[in-house]
């Protein structure tokens, strides 16, 4: 069973109090404690603090979900210490009774109270800082992502490394608590599925808007059931709670007016172009960036055809004007060409040709019907944890007849910005409030050379040390700016390592 109310977790709290009293108790006393002192919650970690003499502030570390089994480790190591037991046989020896080796000093040995041992700056001590200060910056304020598709070209391009600050909208405790660190940036399987805490938010100082670039986890996510340990998606937010969303012939519909995106929105689509004479590769790379990998073309009665596989306008206007070129048009799905991986579905939509469809807000009120509920069944029953079903030609909701159902969270509609080669809203629904990450404000790399993703086009050296999502279509890299201040902090640390030599 998880655990994943609040009134679970209060159950689970007070078990940890008792098991900490129990194991403890006698060694209070011998610390010259009280021995209730070992029994009150929250009280007792500032005592065992002060009886490892660390610093009291600590004990924030030790209520933070991912840290917290980090510092618990520490305390138990620093703890046994303060009774004698400073060998790494004992250390290693409470680590992995998962501290009831505590419970044998506690009834059986019962050690005087010899207090700290002289400590010492170790490389260990260092790493085990490293990662405490990493962990909560990653956790809680700034999490590092690296674009691995095309989703989004050429406003993110492939590649390209991203800041992702998590306070903007609001950090979101993580609803594993008990978890790897960094586990999400090499192996997502790393935490215990059982210990789940509910949706928790601490207050941001924004609610996601439209045109704003978001990161969120990928809701269609069906490997791990925790939210937090879903693909992380960065799409832009078309559609906030309560809009309209309508696209006709490709184009984009909020409210019922014509969507503009940020002036550095460099938007996408497929086009068809013909020409009379085969486009140079060389052309197409020096002039556009465009290579191999971006179109397919083969040959016809006129000449050439192409087929590219995202062009902005402005490139797409570039290549119209071309006097080779004979004709050109944006490779649109028709109409009545119904896409069935589209949502909701089993509705009459495709990518191009899409809605009109609401999206669900906190307290709105909906009729709740047989005719609409493909639009909606998914959330509800998935994020609003209720059971629908159809009976008799009757819609029930746990069991019970409906007619109305009112929304218990807001969501959200994300596309990407390259339009025919993006997994977005348009084909697995809504993105749920509980899923939503943060907003990358920082582009610090383009690392395609090294990861493999697009090693063809070099490093892009342009985008090092620029800041997406600003609206400001001509970006200023700052990679100078980090090549001083590196230069600065090696120079110091050589300077100031050398005047300790001596």
């Amino acid at each position: 069973m998880w655990i994943y109310t609040w009134e679970a977790w209060a159950i689970f709290f007070l078990a940890v109090q008792i098991i900490h009293f129990a194991g403890t108790w006698w060694l209070y006393k011998a610390a010259g404690r009280k021995t209730w002192e070992a029994a009150v919650p929250v009280y007792n970690a500032y005592v065992l603090l002060k009886i490892i003499q660390r610093p009291t502030w600590w004990i924030v570390f030790l209520f933070l979900p991912i840290l917290s089994p980090i510092m618990i480790i520490i305390l138990w190591v620093d703890f046994i210490r303060c009774y004698g037991k400073r060998g790494w046989g004992e250390a290693i020896l409470v680590i992995a009774t998962l501290g009831f080796y505590i419970y044998y000093l506690n009834y059986v040995e019962k050690p005087a109270y010899t207090g700290p041992e002289d400590r010492k700056e170790t490389l260990l001590s260092a790493i085990l800082f490293a990662v405490v200060l990493a962990t909560t910056i990653h956790t809680y304020f700034v999490q590092p992502m690296i674009i691995p598709t095309g989703s989004m070209e050429n406003t993110l391009r492939i590649g390209d490394a991203l800041f992702v600050s998590k306070n903007i909208y609001g950090t979101r405790i993580p609803n594993t608590p008990v978890a790897v660190p960094f586990a999400d940036l090499f192996n997502r399987s790393l935490f215990i599925e059982k210990l789940q805490l509910p949706y928790a938010r601490i207050p941001g100082w924004k609610k996601v808007e439209k045109n704003d670039i978001v990161v969120f986890n990928y809701p269609a996510d069906s490997v791990y059931n925790p939210t937090d340990r879903k693909d992380n998606y960065v799409k832009r937010c078309v559609a906030t709670p309560g809009d309209v969303i309508e696209i006709k012939n490709a184009e984009l519909f909020i409210n019922h007016e014509k969507f503009i995106p940020k002036k550095d929105a460099k938007i996408q689509y497929k086009y068809i172009i013909e020409s009379k004479t085969q486009l140079s590769p060389k052309y197409l790379e020096e002039e556009f960036s465009l290579v191999s990998t971006d179109y397919a073309f083969g040959a016809n009665e006129n000449g050439f055809i192409y087929e590219f596989h995202g062009l902005s306008d402005e490139i797409f206007q570039a290549l119209k004007n071309n006097s080779n070129i004979i004709s050109a048009n944006k490779l649109i799905t028709p109409k009545d060409q119904t896409d069935r991986n589209i949502f909701p579905k089993d509705a009459p939509y495709n990518q191009d040709w899409y809605g009109p469809l609401t999206v669900p807000k906190k307290g709105m009120q909906i009729k709740l019907d047989i005719q609409n509920l493909a639009d909606y069944i998914d959330i509800i029953e998935t994020y609003e944890n209720h059971d629908l079903e159809v009976s008799d030609g009757q819609l029930l909701m746990d069991g019970q007849p409906i007619e109305n159902y009112t929304f218990q969270q807001d969501y959200y509609f994300m596309m990407g910005d390259n339009r025919h080669n993006s997994l977005d809203s348009r084909f697995w629904g809504f993105v749920p409030e509980t899923h939503i990450v943060g907003q990358p404000f920082f582009l610090w790399a383009n690392l395609n050379q090294l990861m493999g993703f697009e090693p063809k086009s070099g490093f892009h050296w342009e985008r090092w040390f620029t800041v997406p999502n600003n609206g400001n279509p001509n970006k200023t890299s700052y990679l100078w700016i980090g090549a001083i201040l590196l230069a600065i902090f090696l120079g110091w640390d050589f300077f100031f390592k050398k005047k300790k030599d001596k």
